[in-house]
């Protein structure tokens, strides 16, 4: 995601849809930082804590359970630190700057106000979101099950405080209008959602995990059940600071 040197990177190929979806706002007035921004400097802090902070000690921990060691654990922390926030490109949360929405609007996102959503956009914090959506992704074009998916995609929704109780999975399930607007709408909503994670895939370091091509992963990375515990060490020690 983070493009560098020359040709065609992940970034350059997103589609307007995509570099249109907000992270952060200035409340005092209309400065803004796209998704994609947002994303590819949380995959690049996230390295450089990795490689100037993080005792070896932890670093080692990652590296014993990955086929690759060490380089496999940093691209690992990288990529995970890049999807962290795409539970941030959905009706539910877009909606909650208007200015911001009219520009999704007009790409073809299309959404209901905060108002019309009312108290129902509660039921999706974007860490929960986060967590469905990059499960869908790893599914459906890695070929992952949701046993292997869930040892990454739970720090992703329990990135801001705790991760997702059973309970409010389901209900995320029984309001999926707030992940995706119903319709034609639903269809790009996916894309855009999809584009963003392949991106984060596709960034260097050899962590191509879209469309099962990173080391066989349902055979390779995935069969190592410690690697999730292991990565939720690191994330203990940078969270505070990367998120």
């Amino acid at each position: 995601m983070i493009g560098g040197g020359s040709g065609r990177t992940p970034l350059s190929r997103l589609s307007g849809a995509a570099r249109s979806a907000w992270a952060k706002h200035d409340c005092d007035g209309d400065g803004w930082m796209p998704l994609w921004r947002h994303m590819a400097v949380s995959a690049a802090v996230a390295g450089l804590l990795l490689d100037n902070w993080l005792p070896a000690s932890v670093r080692r921990v990652v590296a014993a359970v990955l086929p690759g060691g060490d380089a496999d654990g940093r691209a690992l922390v990288v990529w995970l630190a890049g999807v962290h926030d795409i539970g941030k490109v959905m009706p539910a949360l877009v909606c909650q700057v208007e200015q911001f929405t009219d520009v999704m609007r007009a790409t073809g996102l299309r959404t209901r106000s905060r108002r019309a959503m009312g108290s129902d956009r509660r039921v999706v914090p974007h860490g929960l979101a986060g967590q469905v959506l990059l499960g869908e992704w790893l599914e459906q074009w890695c070929g992952w099950v949701a046993r292997q998916a869930g040892q990454f995609t739970v720090m992703v929704g329990g990135h801001d405080w705790a991760p997702p109780e059973p309970g409010q999975v389901k209900a995320l399930f029984e309001h999926e209008e707030l992940l995706r607007t119903p319709g034609r709408s639903g269809g790009l909503w996916w894309q855009v959602q999809s584009e963003l994670l392949d991106a984060c895939a596709e960034r260097g370091s050899g962590w191509r995990i879209g469309r099962g091509a990173f080391l066989s992963c349902r055979s390779g990375l995935m069969s190592h059940h410690g690697a999730g515990d292991a990565v939720r060490a690191v994330g203990q020690r940078l969270q505070r600071i990367v998120w």
